[in-house]
């Protein structure tokens, strides 16, 4: 309270006059009307409330457009796996075709596993070159619906084309895809196929794929409504509008352009009301800190030398700075998991405490993701910084790391390709995490480390610094990343954290990791006891900064079923 006994000592020196108080509240003579302080005060909070809220929102869609188009780009690599499982079976047809010299029943035999109601062609034919005549020497499946001179012009084009060669067959569009694939060095042989698509085109995303917050609508060759291929939507909503996100996969002689826009937030649902929290926030703060300097003002003019009442005031504001720390730490927790997830293996607790220091919402997150029956991934991360930004930039990270993790990639694998998604130079900020990988079955844990302090392993009693080796935080160099994997005993815990758990001013940050290993070996009924006894011994009133902490300890129970989703095959 220093400031409040400056401006009381202030106040005392300058004395009242029967006329109203002196100094810097009257000019020309003339005394500042106490109403005309609180219009240019909420005209003030208006002006900067507007802006904050403008700059969430402006930010809120650069980084639902960044998350679209890393997803459209992990989904269009999908897509390119599948079309190898089209052009395989058709390359090695033509190769079974040339090695038996076009025996009809040995690519009879192969192609039927390809080629039937519910297969991945509805028919398949085998042509063989003699000059420029075409000739069929075996058929699998249904008659073709592509016309004979149509068939006989795709596979004359393949017997000159280095890949397979694609038409779409359909007078509105197409309803089958024609595939024809040749050896131009050897045009002996050439084998054509066709595959059915549905007749409206859709193709729904599983509910529980990692693309399911997406709407999707693949072309053939160009855009335009005649070479849709499939969708996820009714024909009513093409094409795609809004943010949309576009990428061309090669599909034999031609492309396949995917086009993907956001079914909601992918950030989640506080990004866009962010701005909102922020404007009825500000907005009702404004009002506030106008009626509070109005009330100030009337309350300066009857006792100018009144130093209790000052105090007073002063107290008011700290009131208001306390509410604004409350909102800060309500939307910080807002970003962090509501709940954790039950995994029958484990036992899982978190922890998360605010700072002291500042009002300003931290950058500090944990994340713990089933991935299948077998596997689950956490992490355990934190931004540099504080404020919008550095929430900003925690979101988009802990979006984008459990997004690479629920794809099936491997920690350090992770932590490489999140590298080219945040630069300090650019964003302001850098990040440390740490990023494991968990086997329910084998209890083998697999952890890589970028800039962050490593986990505490605690079993049979005994606790001890697992040796992960670390990697440069992201945002400040492309790594290498290595990884380090261990199996954990039955009944033992790992617990990860951010520096704020262990970190104090003017002290060794060796002396506050022995301090965490100390109080980790104090007894506990469970878990989250564990965590209670840990915090509570190594926070105090004089914690400065953020803390996140993430723990699990093995059960001796059988893994639970899984579920898994995908985004459909290319057509």
């Amino acid at each position: 309270m220093e400031g409040a006994t400056v401006t009381a000592g202030a106040a005392e020196a300058v004395p009242a006059t029967a006329d109203g108080p002196p100094g810097p509240e009257r000019s020309g003579g003339r005394a500042i009307r106490p109403v005309w302080a609180g219009v240019v005060v909420g005209l003030v909070g208006l002006v900067i409330t507007v802006a904050v809220a403008g700059v969430a929102w402006a930010l809120n869609r650069r980084n639902e457009h960044r998350l679209l188009v890393v997803q459209t780009h992990q989904a269009a690599a999908v897509l390119g796996s599948t079309i190898l499982s089209i052009s395989d079976p058709l390359a090695t047809g033509l190769q079974t075709a040339r090695a038996t010299d076009g025996d009809a029943g040995q690519f009879d035999r192969f192609m039927a596993g390809y080629t039937g109601p519910g297969r991945l062609f509805v028919s398949s034919t085998l042509f063989k070159a003699d000059g420029g005549a075409l000739t069929a020497v075996a058929s699998v499946g249904t008659s073709p619906e592509l016309t004979s001179p149509g068939i006989q012009a795709l596979v004359t084009r393949a017997l000159h084309s280095p890949t397979f060669v694609v038409t779409g067959i359909g007078a509105s569009g197409p309803q089958q895809i024609g595939y024809a694939i040749a050896d131009p060095k050897d045009p002996t042989f050439a084998v054509y196929a066709e595959r059915a698509i549905p007749a409206d085109r859709q193709v729904p995303v599983e509910s529980n794929s990692a693309f399911a917050d997406l709407d999707y609508a693949t072309y053939l060759g160009s855009t335009r409504p005649a070479d849709l291929a499939t969708t996820d939507v009714a024909a009513t909503e093409l094409p795609l509008s809004g943010d949309t996100a576009r990428a061309e996969i090669p599909f034999g002689d031609t492309t396949l352009i995917l086009v993907a826009a956001p079914r909601g937030q992918l950030g989640g649902p506080l990004g866009a009301e962010l701005p909102w929290i922020f404007l009825v926030g500000g907005v009702a703060l404004t009002i506030g800190s106008a009626i509070a300097t109005e009330e100030l003002f009337r309350r300066r003019q009857r006792a100018e030398a009144d130093a209790a009442t000052i105090a007073a005031l002063y107290t008011r504001l700290d009131g208001l700075y306390g509410e604004q720390r409350t909102i800060a730490e309500t939307l910080q927790r807002a970003l962090l998991p509501q709940s954790n997830p039950t995994i029958a293996e484990l036992e899982i607790a978190t922890r998360y405490v605010a700072g002291a220091d500042g009002v300003d919402v931290g950058g500090d997150w944990y994340s713990l993701v089933p991935i299948d029956a077998r596997h689950f991934a956490f992490v355990v991360g934190d931004v540099s910084g504080r404020g919008v930004s550095a929430a900003t930039v925690m979101a988009r990270m802990r979006f984008t790391l459990r997004a690479y993790l629920v794809e099936g990639h491997p920690p350090a694998a992770v932590l490489e390709m999140c590298t080219g998604q945040l630069d300090v130079a650019a964003d302001g900020h850098f990040a440390t995490a740490l990023v494991g990988l968990g086997d329910v079955q084998t209890r083998e844990v697999t952890l890589a480390n970028a800039g962050h302090l490593v986990p505490l392993l605690i079993s049979e009693g005994r606790v001890g610094f697992i040796p992960v080796p670390v990697g440069p935080p992201l945002g400040v160099a492309p790594g290498p990343y290595r990884s380090h994997s261990l199996v954990m005993a039955p009944g033992s815990a790992l617990v990860a954290f951010t520096d704020g758990l262990v970190e104090r001013r003017g002290e060794a940050i060796d002396t506050g990791l022995q301090r965490l290993a100390d109080a980790a070996t104090r007894p506990a009924p469970d878990l989250e006891g564990l965590l209670d006894t840990v915090v509570g011994a190594l926070t105090g009133p004089g914690t400065e900064d953020d803390i996140a902490v993430l723990a699990f300890r093995w059960r001796d129970r059988p893994p639970g079923p899984a579920t898994a989703g995908a985004l459909p095959s290319a057509p």
